[in-house]
């Protein structure tokens, strides 16, 4: 999941997008099989659960005399690079994820497309004084020919008040899913803004993130932060959340334009 949030202390960092390692995929094994092999690369007892998680690809608990391990369905199709990095990572000898394991899931992650799950019944588009879809419709037309296929809908609570963070939208990549904050639905907040964060939204679909050679994620990579700049009111957007920084913390309904 990515959010585009805003806090009492920014800090920037240039990230550069670096080539991702490829690795081939093979034939999905039988889960007994994927079971044995697994544990006696390991060397040591494995109590496995495997499922289709929408966020948690890979939850691991050592014990004494075994260890715990829930995989998400996407290992059955891992190659061998994959499951010999998995396996020393059982271990316990070494608990940091591999850069070719984050690799791995990160590459697989946008390929699982978990929509349908979603009702469209209960997702909010119409706000006191914003109409999400409408707004979503209008970006996708100027600057994707209509064709990104996303869901939206408003999250949270209309006021926010003495917070240190907040975060403006968030994007569900599984779920094909982006959410509002609420507290954009509000007079004092004018359309570019809003329109700028769901944009920006968009763009974890169109550029997703990538793990590079050394296993540092990269959400806003170089690619995502060029196309980032082409909305047409970036810098008034960016200057207006810098001018109105306090104002959202303080509780929007107090801030002024």
């Amino acid at each position: 999941m990515s959010s585009l949030s805003t806090s009492q202390t920014l800090t920037k960092q240039t990230k550069l997008r670096m080539p991702q390692q490829k690795t081939t995929t093979l034939q999905a094994m039988p889960l007994e099989g994927f079971h044995k092999t697994l544990e006696h690369h390991a060397g040591r007892p494995l109590k496995m659960r495997i499922n289709d998680n929408h966020s948690t690809m890979l939850s691991v608990r050592w014990e004494p005399d075994h260890t715990r391990v829930s995989l998400h369905r996407m290992f059955l199709n891992a190659p061998t690079n994959v499951m010999e990095a998995l396996a020393c990572y059982l271990k316990g000898n070494n608990r940091s994820l591999t850069p070719t394991l984050k690799q791995y899931i990160e590459q697989c992650r946008q390929q699982l497309d978990y929509s349908s799950a979603i009702n469209p019944t209960e997702l909010s588009h119409q706000g006191r004084y914003y109409h999400l879809l409408d707004l979503y419709n209008e970006v996708n037309e100027e600057y994707f020919e209509g064709r990104v296929k996303l869901h939206i809908t408003w999250f949270g609570q209309p006021q926010s008040r003495n917070r240190s963070r907040i975060s403006f939208g968030l994007y569900h990549d599984t779920l094909r899913l982006i959410k509002i904050n609420r507290v954009l639905d509000h007079p004092n907040i004018p359309r570019f803004l809003i329109t700028y964060v769901i944009y920006h939204e968009m763009l974890h679909h169109i550029c997703p993130p990538n793990v590079d050679g050394e296993g540092i994620h990269r959400i806003h990579n170089r690619e995502f932060k060029q196309r980032e700049m082409e909305f047409r009111y970036y810098q008034h957007a960016v200057e207006w959340i810098r001018q109105n920084k306090v104002n959202l913390f303080a509780g929007v309904t107090n801030g002024r334009t």
